[in-house]
């Protein structure tokens, strides 16, 4: 089986991405019916309606916003054209959102603070370093390929 193509590993992935994506967007259209019912059936410890579904709101669109830049790489995977600028501004978006959602989630543990909330933050924050870093190797390799694509080669 191929790694990179479209019916390959990368094929799978990016068809996941997308159910996942389209999963996300039914998840936000029904959070105010599907949180008020969380709210009646479990107890949160003081939690407020309104605070949790504005967090949920924002933090669900910063998702869905790396879940539509992670199915631009993919799809620049399945051409087999992995290292071009698309790739390299998709992870620096990715990685802001990363870190935009862990502020918003160190910004909920001021007011409810919880265990789970607190490893939430961290696991963005480490996801966005690592797609900043990421970003990084993929500019500097668009940069190599660019220089080898303009080299003449004598046979």
């Amino acid at each position: 089986m191929a790694i990179l193509d479209k019916r390959g590993l990368s094929g799978i992935v990016k068809l996941f991405l997308d159910m996942v994506f389209i999963g996300g967007i039914l998840i936000i259209l029904s959070l105010p019916f599907s949180l008020k019912w969380a709210f009646n059936t479990y107890i949160f410890h003081g939690e407020n309606y309104t605070f949790a579904l504005v967090l949920l709101y924002i933090t669900g669109v910063m998702c869905l916003i790396i879940l539509y830049e992670m199915k631009r790489i993919f799809k620049a995977l399945n051409q087999r054209n992995p290292f071009i600028m698309e790739n390299v501004k998709s992870l620096k978006v990715i990685s802001i959102m990363c870190y935009a959602i862990s502020a918003c989630y160190v910004v909920k543990t001021i007011f409810y603070i919880s265990f789970l909330t607190v490893i939430i933050a961290m696991v963005f924050i480490i996801a966005g370093l690592f797609c900043t870093i990421l970003s990084e190797v993929f500019r500097q390799a668009v940069i190599v390929k660019e220089e080898n694509d303009l080299t003449i080669w004598k046979t």
